[in-house]
């Protein structure tokens, strides 16, 4: 069976010696959450906006948190104008900015 490691059971990253490293800890999977509200079959659509490779990193990083695998993802589209994005009666949307 595969070992979990947590951030809390490590120094902090100021702290940490130089033989242990970021890359050495471990990620447990994320729990499989459904909201009580959703209805069987429902789905979300995640759209992933910025720089190519910065797209492609993000991809691999939800893969190995076990939230999606890439080959489920389009392939990476170079925006040349303006992009709208128009939500369907009753949806809703929200925006997470992140710098890297």
């Amino acid at each position: 069976m595969k070992s979990t490691t947590f951030l809390a059971d490590h120094p902090a990253i100021g702290d940490l010696q130089s033989t242990a490293t970021l890359s050495n800890l471990q990620t447990s999977p994320l729990p499989q959450l459904t909201p009580a509200s959703s209805a069987p079959g429902e789905s979300i659509r995640h759209i992933l906006l910025g720089k190519p490779e910065a797209i492609r990193q993000t991809i691999h990083l939800l893969h190995s948190l076990h939230y999606s695998e890439t080959i489920l993802w389009s392939p990476v589209l170079t925006i040349e104008e303006a992009l709208m994005i128009t939500p369907a009666q009753g949806e809703a949307m929200s925006l997470l900015r992140k710098l890297l």
